[in-house]
């Protein structure tokens, strides 16, 4: 639901409709996540100082700086910079 509420915000808001599309295809790629991903990511989350990092990811999104293909690859970005193992691109 979250990626469908910024797929909405990004379609009628923002002023940048591309990353709307981008938003979509996470949206429909939740269900295709791995379960131990998903649950990795769901406990990241809950961490207050880890939903910066999410902020910030969608923030890149909706800026057009990054365009992830799938639910999977943010999930596992967003863990990498949460565990401090990602590299800023």
């Amino acid at each position: 639901m979250q990626f469908e509420a910024f797929a909405h915000y990004a379609r009628h808001e923002s002023g940048r409709p591309e990353s709307a599309y981008c938003f979509d295809a996470l949206a429909t790629s939740v269900d295709d996540v791995s379960p131990q991903l998903l649950e990795a990511y769901v406990e990241m989350f809950q961490k207050i100082e880890h939903r910066k990092v999410g902020s910030a990811l969608k923030q890149s999104i909706q800026q057009g700086l990054w365009s992830p293909t799938d639910a999977t690859e943010y999930m596992e970005r967003f863990i990498a910079f949460a565990s401090g193992t990602g590299v800023p691109s």
